[in-house]
């Protein structure tokens, strides 16, 4: 087999690893919250898979409040396909602690997330959470036997049963609320198909030449 030919399979292999991974922009569904305070946020899912059992999920989330709402994002939660295991590996800001599986209600319960001391409900202060125009960044390791088919998307359910929900207290009027979230915008997944498709066009391409 020639060099030629055994590069293109190469890129061919390399782009197939690249496969399992997307992204979805969300937003939150303030007609859907559980107080109807007006809270509300933007952000991103990106979920990448690993191997095995294994993924990693990237949250970016964004606090879009009024002003006049006022008050702090001050933990979230997600629920995807037989997920067993959402270790938190990087959290910023720093006092956002995993908070294992756990309930939302009246939502339902869920897989893992993030809030102030671990506590989606408590947590102490929420001054020590995202405050209005503040963005925060969050890396899990996913562990899950639908690890390889998993999609950004199956961690935002549907509005009867979401997957993906935010926390918000210390509101102006010293309330809070739970708002889930949704979708916005799909993002093009990572080389995928497409590229393959193209990968193996190049090797028809290198023998024909031959």
């Amino acid at each position: 087999m020639s060099r030629a030919m055994i590069a293109c399979l190469a890129a061919v292999g390399l782009t197939a690893g690249a496969v399992f991974a997307d992204s979805v922009n969300i937003q939150g569904v303030i007609s859907a919250s559980a107080e109807q305070t007006g809270a509300t946020y933007s952000g991103s899912l990106e979920y990448n898979f690993i191997s095995g059992s294994t993924g990693e999920l990237k949250v970016s989330l964004s606090n879009d409040t009024p002003a006049s709402v006022g008050g702090f994002l001050t933990g979230f939660l997600f629920r995807a396909d037989a997920v067993t295991g959402a270790g938190l590996n990087s959290a910023n800001p720093v006092s956002f602690q995993s908070t294992g599986a756990g309930s939302g209600a009246p939502f339902g319960t869920f897989d893992g997330g993030a809030a102030l001391g671990g506590s989606f409900l408590g947590g102490g202060s929420p001054s020590a959470g995202l405050g209005i125009g503040d963005t925060g960044m969050f890396v899990f390791s996913i562990t899950s036997v639908s690890a390889s088919t998993l999609s950004a998307t199956d961690f935002l359910g549907s509005l009867d049963e979401p997957g993906f929900l935010v926390r918000f207290r210390g509101l102006a009027d010293g309330g809070s609320d739970k708002v889930p979230g949704g979708s916005f915008e799909v993002v093009v997944p990572l080389p995928g198909a497409g590229a393959l498709a193209a990968a193996g066009l190049a090797f028809v391409g290198l023998r024909r030449r031959r």
